[in-house]
């Protein structure tokens, strides 16, 4: 018993990897981080609802300790020093759009979608966002029994290039098709209208639409990564003037296709992220710390705003419920669905108070998001739609967070389960990126491209609807396979390092 103890006790947070030394400043820097975590809410978001001096019960003490908790895993986080992007993701989302907004909605007792939570709806509330809490932080800190030797896969440059020049020729087919460069640097709506027009979106089936849209977002995206990875790593690739170009010209693609304006926050997210993940400089302990800070104040203070060009003004008006002039940081977090995502929690609980757990359906209809519904007449909605027709919610394009999600489906169990999946998931991701940035063999690594892409696409999978999500996370994940080849047993031409470089050691296994 008590060896089993042992080897249980070392599987928690036992590094996978070399411990990055900290110096007293990059010490000190992120409990400088960790202070503004804690004091920039307060005064913006807490301070001005206290001021009506609301009754503080138990779901507001449940909610300050998630704020408390998620701004102390990030201190943690910043202190590691390492690219564990998946892990920092969570804790960043879990901190601006479950825990601060929370504990602002607790206190004022008002949320974005004007519904009314009974005390006990709110105490379970606040339960389940800590479960989930704990299983992911518990999961994510557990390391893998075995650790997988040599970079696995590789990057095939001559299919990075074949998928590059291919985006390039067919982007002028999907700008036209999404509505042109008007459309594209318009607004969502007007691409949405477009696609309608043009019968790719309709009453029946947004299937045609929806693909399509995937491909022309994911395609060029990819592109760009690969080939940047390429043009950074591999000196004889840089070399050429093609690759060059051919970078340039993604780059425009990118800026035109997948731009804010006519694109949701989160996949601009994901497309900046990705790209800020992938390189080395980013994991610096003070760039780190510095990069976690500004992103998670932004999440909360810049991030409702650039919302204006989502929709028209008319739609905005339709759904903005408490008709607020937004005048405050804290008036976004009150009434605007941008910050609906924990009270989607709320409102799952009682989609099954009413009608029962869903039992793996709402699962069974994300993992199969593919199969067509004329094949499958109850194919089920994506579990945001079930909360909003709880509520009698017109807007059904709701967030259904990963809390949410499990708890439809099976309750504290599935909280439990999906958090913990979550965890585990990015445990080994991150600890794969961090492999593959110490290979010093021949070839990039697959992973070295495939995690930072996943990882900016995190916060979609997060916020939910899982269903509504599958699709580009599949495609994505899917062409970056398709780019890369097994490693042949001979050795491998590697990328040629820059003059002064030296090689970092290569792993063999795990290096603890």
């Amino acid at each position: 018993m008590s060896t089993r103890l042992t080897q249980l006790r070392a599987s928690f947070d036992a590094p996978s990897l070399p411990p990055v030394p900290l110096t007293g400043m990059q010490f000190l820097v992120p409990l400088l981080c960790f202070v503004v975590l804690l004091v920039v809410p307060t005064a913006l978001f807490f301070a001005p609802v206290l001021e009506g001096n609301p009754e503080l019960g138990l779901p507001a003490l449940l909610f300050a300790v998630a704020v408390v908790y998620s701004a102390a895993r990030l201190l943690g986080l910043m202190w590691q020093a390492r690219p564990q992007w998946l892990t920092i993701g969570f804790w960043i989302f879990t901190y601006c759009w479950i825990a601060v907004a929370g504990l602002t909605q607790a206190l004022a007792d008002t949320n974005p979608l004007g519904v009314t939570l009974t005390p006990d709806e709110q105490v379970r509330q606040g339960l389940v966002v800590l479960v989930g809490m704990v299983c992911f932080d518990v999961a994510s800190r557990m390391r893998p029994a075995a650790v997988p030797a040599g970079p696995g896969r590789l990057l095939s440059p001559r299919r990075v290039q074949l998928l590059g020049w291919f985006s390039v020729a067919i982007s002028p087919f999907l700008v036209l098709v999404l509505g042109g460069p008007t459309a594209l640097l318009s607004s969502r709506e007007a691409v949405y209208d477009t696609l309608s027009e043009q019968g790719l979106y309709t009453d029946a089936s947004n299937a045609v639409g929806g693909t399509l849209a995937t491909f022309a977002n994911v395609l060029p995206y990819v592109a760009l990564l690969t080939v940047g990875k390429l043009l950074v790593d591999d000196r004889a690739f840089r070399r050429l003037l093609g690759n060059q170009v051919l970078f340039a010209l993604l780059l425009g693609i990118n800026l035109l296709i997948n731009n804010p304006i006519s694109n949701s926050r989160f996949w601009a997210f994901t497309v900046i992220l990705g790209v800020v993940y992938l390189y080395r400089r980013t994991a610096r302990p003070l760039v780190l710390a510095a990069f976690v800070t500004l992103f998670a104040m932004s999440s909360l203070v810049v991030f409702p705003y650039l919302d204006a060009t989502r929709v028209s003004d008319s739609t905005a008006r339709l759904y903005n419920l408490h008709q607020n002039d937004f005048s405050r940081p804290v008036d976004y977090v009150l009434a605007k669905t941008d910050y609906g995502s924990v009270t989607d929690i709320g409102i799952a609980l009682r989609v099954t108070d009413v009608n029962g757990f869903q039992l793996g359906e709402q699962l069974a209809g994300d993992l199969l998001f593919w199969f067509p519904r004329s094949v499958w007449p109850d194919k089920p909605d994506n579990t945001a739609v079930l909360i909003a027709h709880q509520i009698g919610f017109k807007f059904t394009n709701l967030d259904s967070p990963l809390w949410a999600e499990g708890w439809v489906d099976f309750g504290w169990l599935g909280v439990a389960a999906f958090l913990t999946a979550g965890g585990l998931a990015a445990r080994r991701l991150d600890d794969a990126l961090g492999r593959a940035r110490l290979w010093a063999g021949g070839g990039t690594p697959l992973v070295a491209v495939l995690v930072p892409a996943v990882a900016g696409y995190e916060f979609i999978l997060l916020r939910g609807s899982l269903l509504q999500a599958m699709a580009r996370v599949v495609v994505m994940v899917g062409v970056l396979w398709l780019l890369s080849t097994r490693p042949s047993p001979s050795a491998v031409p590697g990328p040629v390092p820059d003059a002064g470089s030296s090689p970092a050691p290569a792993l063999t296994g795990d290096s603890r």
